[in-house]
């Protein structure tokens, strides 16, 4: 474990470490997203795009966040059950972009 955050790895680089090694785990239960006010209604507008079935879970100041053990296979929505690739990468929502923050157990882009 190296306690530091891989930050400017490539896209090659992330998706070894994502995809390959780690199965995309921080898009699975017992997780959860928390999505802006701002970005809800596109999260819906690209889940239905898609085909897929979601569900958010609205707070009191506008924001929503959604569990991903509530949906197909216990993972995000937005994730390729068969691939573990994010149907929306190039659009995802903010926290997705930021993560990791911390480091996380078995996270290696985390150093966990």
């Amino acid at each position: 474990m190296s306690e530091t955050i891989l930050y400017g790895l490539s896209l090659t680089d992330e998706n070894q470490i994502c995809i390959v090694q780690c199965k995309a785990s921080c898009c699975r239960d017992p997780y959860i997203l928390v999505l802006s006010a701002d970005e809800i209604e596109s999260f819906r507008a690209k889940a239905s795009g898609i085909g897929v079935d979601l569900k958010i879970q609205p707070t009191s100041d506008g924001s929503g966040w959604v569990k991903f053990g509530e949906h197909r296979n216990q993972s995000c929505p937005m994730l390729d059950p068969e691939t573990s690739i994010c149907r929306i990468y190039d659009d995802r929502p903010n926290r997705c972009r930021s993560f990791p923050e911390k480091l996380i157990p078995g996270c290696a882009i985390s150093g966990g």
